[in-house]
């Protein structure tokens, strides 16, 4: 009589051992996570926070290391933090380590620029993480985008000693101004003149080659000679603030959420002038 007893006993250990195997594989596994967080989009001179964050059941010592960053200043970094989470899944106790690299840059010069990814080592394998697209938009950009100029009127150009004439300075803009910051307007020195610009004004519409303007006198004069000649009227300039939208969304102290705006000075030029005055005489 043959006895089989303990073949069979070898044989069910090793299935349960092959049944085990995968569970056990998938168990031991390490689970790493890299990401980096940082903004979509700045302004030329921005200051920013770019966060590399490693997250694994192993615990991460060292820093991410970058020297330099196309489109960007290193101001300051790495800064490392270290973080331990423990959690129980099915009575089971599951331990999730984080570390975070940061650092902060300033933004350069115009142009989408690729915050580079990074390489690193656990237990023997290496794991990356992704790239991080930014894109740098210029003020100064943004403010050449913006279509106004001051177009200088007059309602006579040949006038006789004794006539009065009207002097206008008309703003021209497509967007919305915050305020005039500055005025520079040209000296008024052979004509007496009295300012008659109203306090309060509505900025009408005109259409010109089929682009709408909302439209404002900034300036309006009612001029009379002191003498006849010919005389010019110099050129001025004048300074238009703009608060412009930057796209993003941010937090203020108080928790409201609002969209965030830079201002923005668009120097207009104002210009210049021809006046005759004479006396008509009878032939």
């Amino acid at each position: 009589m043959i006895y089989r007893g303990n073949s069979f006993g070898r044989q069910r250990i090793f299935v349960l051992f092959m049944l085990l195997f995968p569970i056990m594989s998938v168990t031991l596994a390490q689970s790493v996570k890299i990401s980096i967080k940082a903004p979509e989009s700045v302004m030329t001179g921005e200051q920013f926070r770019v966060d590399y964050i490693i997250e694994s059941d192993t615990a991460v010592e060292e820093p991410v290391i970058l020297k330099n960053i196309e489109g960007f200043k290193i101001l300051y970094g790495p800064s490392v933090s270290n973080s331990a989470a423990t959690t129980f899944n099915k009575g089971k106790r599951e331990t999730v380590y984080r570390s975070s690299s940061t650092y902060y840059l300033e933004a350069e010069k115009a142009g989408k620029y690729t915050i580079p990814k990074v390489e690193i080592k656990i237990g023997g394998k290496k794991y990356k993480s992704e790239n991080h697209k930014i894109e740098v938009r210029s003020v100064e950009v943004m403010t050449e985008d913006i279509d106004a100029f001051i177009k200088t009127i007059v309602s006579k150009s040949v006038v006789l000693p004794s006539d009065t004439l009207t002097l206008t300075y008309r703003l021209y803009t497509t967007r919305d101004i915050d305020r005039i910051r500055n005025s520079e307007f040209p000296p008024v020195r052979d004509f007496y003149y009295d300012n008659i610009t109203p306090r309060r004004q509505h900025f009408e519409e005109e259409e010109i080659k089929g682009r709408i303007y909302k439209v404002v006198d900034v300036r309006v004069l009612i001029l009379q000679p002191k003498k006849e000649g010919a005389f010019v009227i110099p050129e001025g300039t004048v300074s238009v603030e703009y608060l412009t939208p930057t796209g993003k969304k941010i937090r203020d102290i108080w928790g409201d959420i609002y969209e965030e705006t830079i201002r923005t000075v668009k120097e207009l030029k104002v210009d210049a002038v021809n006046i005759n005055v004479f006396e008509y005489k009878a032939i």
